[in-house]
């Protein structure tokens, strides 16, 4: 009997103390979730205090479609006139409203009155561009979520019967990361003469949002070496202005490596329009836009793309204050709304030279240079179909800093080469080795 007895207070005493670690369980549980509930409503608490949204706000979105510009999808989120030329001019320094892509979302927060009270625009997942409104127009801000970059370095060499381009589209380089790959390093090699063997390394960075989304990259080095063509790099160069026309890549010594001589009509590069057809800002009508609209700060100094003689220097309703420059190959560039004209009809003109200034004369929603050029038969063609650098060789403070620049590329090559390589894929004998930064 007592041995029953003792074996019932045992199992008591075990089920007593499983109960126990169970309501300790079941105790920590709730505790878990009340602090989740407390984030939750913490989380809610910001965002409404973040978006400060009326429950009389009307959420609009919509999506960019094939052909679209803003305008567009402004027009079919029901966005007044008014207000999209506020938008536009708001967003236009900030946001590359040039290179909007299928797909694309844009959210406004329209008030009773028909006011946009927010507008949010996210050309990747990892940036916002937000306006609020205030009682002294709308506030932008950019929203910026935690990214990662990566350094890679690829490495390999020509086979028998194969391209520097298809071999890096064949181990996954983004297109246009090969593109410019190619472009930089034609300034210097004659590629109908590489031979199989010749070798090549490529120093890419990267960034990624939660580790696989691609947002961006860029070709900070790129070498060649050929038994016939000989051994050349390419060096990015970086302006503390991100939107300079100085940024591009160059040899150590400071020549520009691109592949024509055209020169830019700004230091400071924004597209706001492209070459094309458009809805017009103002008048809302579709028309060709015959030329590349760049938004720059009134008084902002333009300059000649190619040396020649000026053809017309003088103003119109539409145009406002322009100036035509006729080239060696019979070509002319236009440039358009102008606030100071600075050369007369006959004048010859240097590449590089001041001609006037950014305004915002004619027939023009804000300060910007419209840029046109018109071929030896005088039609109207895309700017950008001709390549265009801002000076031919690196001088002065720019050529420091490209040496500063240059001798950290090759810290950061010899930092990435410290990981270990691997096969880039099973297509091709490249390697490829990888960093965090």
């Amino acid at each position: 009997m007592k041995f029953i007895l003792s074996i019932a207070l045992s199992a008591f005493f075990a089920f007593s103390l499983l109960g126990c670690n169970e309501e300790k369980k079941i105790q920590g549980l709730k505790d878990e979730g009340d602090r989740l509930r407390a984030q939750i409503d913490s989380l809610t608490n910001e965002i409404e205090q973040a978006q400060l949204q009326p429950g009389n706000w009307i959420v609009h979105n919509d999506t960019v479609r094939a052909g679209d510009g803003l305008f567009q999808v402004l027009v079919r989120m029901q966005i007044n006139e008014k207000e999209r030329g506020k938008i536009v001019l708001a967003l236009q320094d900030s946001a590359e409203l040039s290179k909007l892509r299928v797909g694309q979302v844009f959210y406004a927060a329209i008030d009773s009155s028909g006011s946009v009270q927010r507008f949010r625009y996210a050309p990747n997942p990892a940036n916002i561009h937000m306006l609020s409104r205030t009682e002294n127009g709308y506030v932008y801000s950019l929203i910026q979520k935690p990214v990662k970059r990566r350094q890679s370095i690829f490495e390999g060499a020509l086979t028998e019967g194969s391209t520097l381009n298809g071999t890096l589209f064949k181990v996954g380089i983004p297109g246009r990361m090969v593109g410019i790959v190619s472009g930089v390093l034609q300034c210097k090699v004659a590629f109908p003469l590489a031979r199989a063997g010749d070798k090549f390394r490529i120093l890419l960075e990267e960034t990624f949002y939660q580790d696989s989304i691609w947002i961006d990259g860029r070709v900070v080095y790129a070498e060649f070496d050929g038994r016939i063509v000989g051994h050349h790099e390419a060096f990015r160069y970086q302006d503390p202005d991100p939107k300079s026309s100085f940024n591009a890549h160059y040899t150590e010594k400071g020549e520009a490596l691109v592949f024509d001589g055209l020169r830019y009509p700004l230091d400071r590069l924004h597209i706001t329009s492209p070459f094309g057809s458009r809805i017009h800002p103002i008048t809302g009508q579709r028309k060709m836009h015959a030329g590349i609209d760049y938004g720059s700060p009134t008084g902002t100094p333009v300059y000649a793309v190619a040396e020649g003689v000026v053809t017309v220097s003088g103003f119109d309703p539409y145009s406002g204050n322009k100036i035509a420059i006729r080239h060696r190959d019979r070509s002319e560039s236009w440039y358009m709304h102008l606030s100071v004209r600075g050369v007369k009809v006959g004048s010859k003109v240097a590449a590089r030279q001041c001609i006037g200034r950014v305004g915002s004369t004619g027939r023009s929603t804000g300060p910007h240079l419209h840029l046109g050029f018109k071929n030896e038969k005088g039609k109207w063609i895309n700017p950008a179909s001709k390549t265009m650098i801002a000076a031919p060789k690196l001088e002065g403070q720019r050529l420091a800093r490209l040496k500063e620049q240059v001798a950290e590329i090759r810290k950061q090559i010899e930092a990435t080469l410290a990981a270990p390589a691997v096969k880039a894929n099973d297509t091709t004998d490249v390697m490829v080795r990888m960093r965090s930064l």
